[in-house]
């Protein structure tokens, strides 16, 4: 059995664009605070709008990465259940299983944030 097939890339990406939306997101509120020119500003203010879309909009294969590795899990389950997978082998495919799911269930979480803030901002995020 490959071991990639319980990796949450879909999350990790994720992750990367949040990682990226937010430093674009402080980039602006610092260039604000220093002065920076109007030009520099509204590119910013643009890239940063264009991204928190773009990553909430990524959080759709955030739920389907969830779904899968959910169906993963019951598949695992039953096959114990049926007697087609020793109880070691259980342990350790569902230990892998867990722990993807607990990275795409914070990730989940992080655009649940992402999302209350855009909405909090709206007139800001507004192009």
């Amino acid at each position: 059995m490959r071991s990639s097939r319980f990796t949450p890339y879909l999350s990790f990406i994720g992750f990367g664009l949040v990682f990226l939306t937010l430093s674009v997101n402080v980039s602006f509120k610092l260039g604000m605070e220093k002065g920076l020119d109007e030009g520099s500003l509204m590119l910013l203010s643009v890239a940063n709008a264009v991204l928190l879309i773009y990553t909430l909009v990524w959080g759709v294969f955030g739920v389907i990465e969830f779904m899968l590795l959910w169906k993963e899990k019951q598949k695992i389950k039953s096959k114990l259940e049926r007697g087609k997978m020793n109880k070691e082998e259980f342990l350790n495919q569902t230990k892998r299983v867990k722990t993807s799911l607990g990275i795409n269930i914070s990730y989940i979480v992080i655009l649940l944030f992402q999302l209350g803030y855009v909405i909090i901002n709206w007139d800001e995020v507004d192009v």
